[in-house]
């Protein structure tokens, strides 16, 4: 075997045990090689071009990420004040009437209603509501609410009430005018939508003052009875507040900050 053979039979040999290539020899000037890496066999060009793609997919995935990240901020924008603070129990978003008109409401209270010492006299508009670690980020934004409202008169002269089963049942005054108070109450909440647990009912949203609870059976008649005895109240609502509470034994509701009505 001549020289030139053998030297190419151990050259094929050494080259498809390392680099696992196919290696073709032609004659003329030099060699070429073939196989995984293209018909020219150009390492170094291979690799270049690979980088370039790799960098290439990076450049295309952090645009993927800048691209939903604005989508997000943009989202946010629409939907303001949304939160990923946990709602909370121990706050609210209330009409409180007037220290003058409790007595009353009190009288009622203090005999049917077992939150009357949790409570006081109120209209509920939020509740769950934000934690109070939060009212400093919400209050502002209510505030701008409240004061595109002209205060308006709300007179307590109705008695109707709630049937939540075949044995329990809730009974309260009715406040009037029903359609500025939910107007009120829709203002509200587009401010903070997560918090629309009070309409969430097949009636939506309804202003009440709750009085006590009763059985089912015994609800109407009990209306009926106070109802004719009642001297109605009325109020101009001026405000509306924030409340919170601790944990029992002190949980009791205090005042937080208070939204004006009109400019």
């Amino acid at each position: 075997m001549s020289k030139l053979a053998t030297s190419s039979t151990e050259a094929n040999f050494w080259i498809r045990r390392h680099f696992n290539f196919k290696p073709i020899f032609k004659s003329g000037r030099g060699s070429v090689l073939a196989g995984r890496f293209g018909k020219y066999g150009d390492l170094k060009r291979r690799r270049a071009l690979q980088r370039g793609r790799r960098a290439k997919a990076r450049l295309a995935g952090a645009s993927t990420a800048a691209r939903q990240n604005r989508r997000q901020v943009l989202s946010a924008a629409h939907t303001p004040l949304q939160s990923a603070a946990r709602k909370t129990h121990k706050t609210a978003v209330v009409i409180i009437p007037p220290d003058d008109l409790w007595a009353p409401i009190q009288a009622l209270r203090q005999a049917y209603d077992r939150n009357s010492r949790r409570w006081m006299p109120h209209i509920t508009l939020l509740y769950p509501f934000r934690p109070r670690s939060a009212f400093g980020q919400v209050a502002p934004a209510l505030a701008q609410t409240c004061r595109l409202i002209k205060p308006f008169e709300v007179r307590l002269q109705r008695f109707d009430f709630f049937v939540h089963g075949s044995r329990s049942a809730t009974f309260y005054l009715a406040p009037e005018p029903a359609s500025a108070l939910r107007a009120l109450q829709r203002g509200l909440l587009e401010k903070v939508p997560d918090c629309s647990d009070t309409g969430r009912f097949d009636g939506g949203f309804i202003p009440h003052l709750s009085l006590g609870q009763a059985r089912s059976r015994e609800v109407e008649a009990l209306c009926r009875r106070w109802q004719a005895t009642w001297r109605p109240l009325a109020f101009t609502l001026e405000k509306v507040h924030l409340i919170w509470r601790n944990d029992p034994p002190d949980d009791i509701f205090r005042h937080g900050p208070v939204l004006p009505l009109g400019p």
